[in-house]
């Protein structure tokens, strides 16, 4: 009853939110938008490029606004395709969307089906791979491939996420929910700075990431980390797709992860650690990442 109420507290004015998101300023920051909608969220995204589609989900609090390079990058060979789920950005849940694995995955999948269409390339990071891992495991015509990005076992995933909220604060229900929005201005700095390497991407970040939130943008991990992030059993089938798992080495918030673990995912794994980026290796280093991932694509 609890997590209800407080998931509730991410759905507090939603028709105005996707109002704004839609004619307002988040409108009009980046090129290439687009806007999905159905009876339980509000999905802001951007699709550029022709081909096979690759799709990438915002790592909150990253928004769009940072993969200017990383479309240019890609989307002379690919269809790209970046979007903000629901509670983060300015994607909008509304009242029947619960934040659970599978309502936001299958959320996801019904997004995927009619953006993208059959046989993308999931490119998710960090807590979001496991949705793209369950969505190629239960709807296998919607994915071809799956590049990791951050992500380990599910275990490991748990360990990562307590050692984000030693004092179990933000997992708390209605408590997280009341302090992280009072928190979330100068804990993005924070993160960006233990997570990513010392390059300029790190002001960047900052810079778009407090625009986002001075215009409205979200940040439900209160929310995610209740509802979604939950349990000590993976709460999906390991996909038979392959997959190419990338690790930026320079993440100090994964300093004690077992990134090795990330081969458990799925049937067939090639891990790939690169020592000059962190947590985003997408956006750190686009040549290099977009290298990776083609020669994935072509063998």
């Amino acid at each position: 009853m609890l997590k209800r109420l407080a998931a509730h507290m991410d759905k507090r004015n939603w028709p105005a939110r996707i109002h704004e998101a839609r004619t307002g300023s988040p409108s009009l920051s980046c090129s290439n938008l687009g806007f999905y909608e159905d009876d339980d969220c509000f999905i802001r995204y951007r699709k550029a490029g022709r081909g096979r589609p690759i799709v990438f989900l915002c790592d909150a609090p990253v928004t769009l606004e940072v993969y200017d390079n990383l479309i240019a990058e890609l989307s002379s060979r690919h269809t790209v395709i970046v979007f903000e789920v629901p509670g983060n950005g300015f994607s909008v849940p509304k009242p029947s969307y619960n934040f659970s694995f599978q309502t936001m995955n299958d959320v996801i999948a019904r997004f995927l089906r009619t953006v993208a269409g059959e046989r993308a390339i999931l490119a998710f990071s960090c807590g979001s791979t496991y949705a793209a891992l369950d969505i190629a495991a239960r709807y296998p015509e919607l994915c071809s491939r799956l590049v990791i990005i951050q992500a380990p076992s599910w275990s490991e995933e748990m360990k990562w996420k307590n050692r984000r909220d030693p004092q179990g604060l933000i997992s708390m229900p209605i408590i997280g929910q009341m302090i992280f929005p009072k928190m979330m201005k100068t804990r993005a700095p924070a993160w960006y700075a233990l997570s990513m390497a010392a390059t300029p991407h790190v002001g960047h970040f900052c810079t778009c990431t407090a625009a986002a939130f001075d215009q409205g943008a979200t940040f439900a991990l209160p929310t995610m980390f209740q509802n979604y992030l939950t349990g000590d059993e993976a709460p999906f089938v390991t996909p038979e797709q392959p997959a190419l798992a990338v690790w930026g080495n320079q993440d100090a918030s994964h300093a004690d992860t077992d990134k090795t673990s990330s081969n458990a995912l799925a049937k067939s794994v090639k891990l790939v650690m690169l020592d000059h980026v962190g947590h985003f290796p997408e956006l750190e280093d686009v040549v290099g990442f977009s290298a990776l991932l083609n020669k994935f694509i072509e063998t």
